[in-house]
């Protein structure tokens, strides 16, 4: 992050730096574009499973009926926040995935040859869809009466869909917006546990990974206080995102996207053979 800034600052503010600063990027997009035409097919599956997931998350929607909100331990114990001060989720929410997004186009500010924002890119959407595919199973074994006022038909924020154009066309709610029906396994809070394993794997830096850490156990407490999410919801995502991220680990220490293999001139191959 720090490298990020100094970079900028070389950018807008240092004349003598701005050729090396925009050499560092080209460089930089040429493996990019060597990652992405090796790997593009597996980036763009898990594009389309973002489609997958959406579609899901509205037929959960669309056959949620709305009861009485479940006993929830965390209710109890955590404070109601008021209503006027329910944007701090949202606050939250959008400075975790800003630093996220930060760390992912690191390499382009850092000089680190063999790493590529594609690689970055692949990890965290591998076990996104690994995390996505378990939560669909969840809210469609069980459908859990939602706890937020919103979940109410007479609240002005209900948006059930109500036909089958809603159900297939409908945007990306089910990724950013505060959902019924599909709430055994918090879409948002896994959001925010897998950008702090990305930060902390890619950030290379153990004070940005612990005031993530920080910013994702209050939006964690935030959730709970503002009745968007069952603390149930919320601890699921925290211990299966952090094992499936392990788990891809194992199976993949080094991935092909992050690393790429360098390669060496004409000449010197020819010498060797």
């Amino acid at each position: 992050m720090r490298r990020t800034i100094s970079w900028l600052y070389s950018l807008f503010f240092l004349k003598d730096n701005q050729a090396s600063c925009f050499r560092t990027v080209l460089d930089q997009w040429k493996r990019e574009r060597a990652a992405i035409s090796q790997n593009y097919h597996f980036l763009l599956m898990c594009i389309i499973f973002q489609w997958i997931h959406n579609l899901a998350t509205n037929l959960a929607r669309f056959l949620h009926v709305p009861q009485t909100p479940l006993y929830d331990l965390g209710f109890v114990l955590v404070p109601k926040i008021d209503t006027d001060y329910e944007f701090l989720c949202d606050v939250v929410f959008s400075i975790c995935i800003l630093i996220a997004i930060a760390v992912w186009l690191s390499p382009f500010f850092n000089s680190r040859p063999s790493m590529t924002s594609t690689g970055i890119l692949s990890r965290f959407m591998a076990v996104l869809v690994l995390a996505q595919s378990l939560r669909i199973l969840t809210f469609v074994m069980t459908d859990l009466p939602g706890p937020s006022p919103r979940c109410k038909p007479e609240h002005k924020l209900f948006n059930q869909p109500q036909t089958l154009r809603g159900i297939l066309w409908r945007s990306w709610s089910g990724m950013f917006s505060h959902g019924c029906g599909e709430l055994v396994f918090s879409s948002r809070v896994l959001l925010v546990v897998l950008c702090l394993l990305t930060v902390s794997r890619y950030g290379r830096r153990r004070r940005l990974t612990i005031s993530f850490a920080v910013l994702a156990i209050t939006y964690s407490f935030l959730m709970i206080s503002a009745r968007r999410e069952y603390s149930l919801s919320i601890f699921i995502a925290w211990y299966v995102v952090p094992l499936l991220w392990i788990a891809y680990g194992r199976s993949f220490p080094e991935n092909l996207l992050e690393v790429l293999p360098t390669r060496q001139p004409k000449e010197e191959q020819g010498r060797r053979d």
